[in-house]
């Protein structure tokens, strides 16, 4: 039994069974190809993948995975660019029980060496070549590797096209309480976290969030946020199934191909973090187009000021776009504002509550986000990062801070959790910190972010050198990438500093150096 199998039988054992009536996206797929099997579930460039052709892909993968040993409730990973392979796999792995396990394309061997081992990972599937990146070379430097790799496109990608060509298997469909998939989110203690969440649980959300935009067949949805991280993972995989929307996929994001490919296909969705919708504006300005098409973008997983939102309105005459808050635990809490009117009015909303929510601990109206709904994550991968993630009573402990407005809206008002959020992406500054401490020449080191209108956060490394020794930019670059730590954490500024301000106990004293960091 591997680790994932016990942390699973313990939190079963801890959590309440599925709602009834609850499914999974491989039973719901195979009712849907019925219906329509013509239907187009997502566009990768040139490629339209119907759902009989996404679920005959996905039965002739199971079946290869099978003639080599790969069994029901074993983990797969992919670290794959938004590409329709990446769809394939998920509906693999939700036909046949898989548990999977999504890697962002910037994991180099210093992430890969903590996730796929306490996974178990029995089958990888990676990028041949993706920009200047070499998968094999990524995957030799691997001291554990998982026991299949299968490289996707480009010069090694034939083992994956004859996979798809197999003989198929008979679905194994998985019981709705089971792992669908283990993300892995930077944590507070440094370490990344896996995230655990069942079938029934992305049912509900799915479901619930669709019910909200009021998503329908003919909303087409436009998905350049990462497939390895949960939002863009429930756009390109789950959304076109449960509600009949069409993915249109983007590997990578330019804001001017984005607005031309948008108008072309007469997109009505999308999402992203700030960068996305503030690139998107100016795009729009510049073409002198509103996008009439678009519907809803929704903008969330860092700082959105609300004058971006409002030139978002303004730009986009028949979108409602607004702000959403939630998390790789509790996905899309509170997935926006209704219609334009109230959007107009609640520019500086984090969205319309749209689970159980309380505020703990409050003072002046403020306190810590309590969350509670079916779309919550199981738990944690290690059982150490449950620790005081839960009140007595079932919520989880978000670690933000907010205040709730007109007993409706939720309005996000600062973090416990001392994390950046940098481009959508959860950094780790203790993650950073330990890394940099590894430096000969580094005694201390404290990072922390700072607002950046392209970033959302920058990240801001302060550091003191040992006595005597020389300690610059390029040297903190050259030592990170030696660590093979992924380029997204690096910090965009170093401080050099004789000391570091410190309380009493001499914890270093972060908003200070948010403060020194802003000049």
């Amino acid at each position: 039994m591997n680790s994932l199998d016990q942390r699973m039988i313990q939190l079963q054992a801890s959590r309440p069974p599925a709602p009834t009536g609850s499914q999974g996206l491989g039973q719901l797929a195979i009712a849907r190809t019925a219906e329509a099997p013509n239907r187009v579930v997502v566009i990768d460039g040139d490629v339209h993948l119907t759902r009989v052709q996404m679920l005959d892909a996905a039965l002739a993968l199971g079946g290869a995975l099978e003639a080599q040993g790969v069994h029901p409730g074993a983990a797969i990973a992919f670290q794959l660019p938004n590409w329709w392979e990446a769809c394939v796999i998920n509906l693999a792995a939700a036909i046949f029980g898989y548990r999977l396990v999504p890697l962002l394309t910037i994991y180099r061997s210093a992430e890969l060496e903590q996730i796929m081992p306490a996974c178990d990972v029995e089958v990888l599937f990676v990028f041949d070549r993706f920009r200047k990146h070499d998968g094999a070379a990524l995957v030799a430097t691997l001291r554990r590797k998982p026991r299949l790799v299968v490289f996707v496109r480009g010069e090694r990608g034939h083992e994956f096209t004859r996979m798809l060509a197999h003989q198929p298997a008979r679905p194994a469909l998985p019981d709705a309480d089971d792992a669908k998939m283990v993300l892995f989110t930077s944590g507070s203690t440094g370490g990344p976290k896996g995230v655990i969440h069942s079938h029934a649980a992305m049912d509900a959300l799915i479901t619930r969030t669709a019910e909200f935009w009021q998503t329908d067949l003919d909303d087409i949805f436009y998905v350049p946020s990462p497939i390895g991280h949960i939002g863009g993972s429930i756009y390109a995989f789950e959304f076109p199934w449960v509600t009949g929307c069409t993915a249109i996929l983007a590997e990578n994001w330019d804001a001017d191909a984005a607005l031309r490919r948008m108008a072309q296909a007469g997109v009505t969705f999308m999402a992203g973090a700030t960068p996305f919708l503030r690139g998107l504006v100016s795009a729009a300005r510049q073409a002198g187009t509103s996008l009439p098409d678009l519907k809803r973008f929704v903008c969330g997983g860092a700082s959105v000021p609300p004058e971006l939102v409002r030139n978002g309105l303004e730009q986009f005459e028949n979108a409602v776009i607004s702000r959403a808050y939630g998390s790789t635990e509790i996905p899309l809490a509170c997935p926006g504002i209704r219609n334009r009117d109230e959007a107009f009015e609640r520019t500086e909303s984090d969205g319309e509550i749209a689970v159980d929510l309380k505020l703990l601990n409050k003072e002046d109206e403020t306190g810590e986000i309590a969350l509670k709904a079916p779309q919550m994550f199981l738990g944690y991968l290690d059982p150490a990062d449950d620790e005081g993630c839960f009140t007595t009573d079932g919520y989880f402990r978000t670690g933000d801070l907010g205040r709730i407005v007109d007993e409706r809206f939720i309005e996000i008002t600062g973090r416990k959790k001392d994390i950046i959020i940098r481009k959508g992406e959860n950094i780790s500054p203790l993650e950073i910190e330990n890394a940099l401490m590894r430096h000969p020449s580094v005694r201390l080191a404290a990072v922390v972010g700072v607002p950046d209108d392209e970033r959302g956060e920058m990240v801001v490394a302060f550091v003191v050198p040992v006595e005597g020794a020389e300690f610059g930019f390029d040297s903190m670059l050259e030592h990170l990438h030696a660590l093979d730590m992924a380029h997204q954490k690096f910090p965009e500024r170093l401080e050099i500093t004789p000391s570091l301000p410190v309380n009493a106990v001499g914890k270093v004293q972060k908003i200070a150096l948010r403060q020194i960091a802003r000049g």
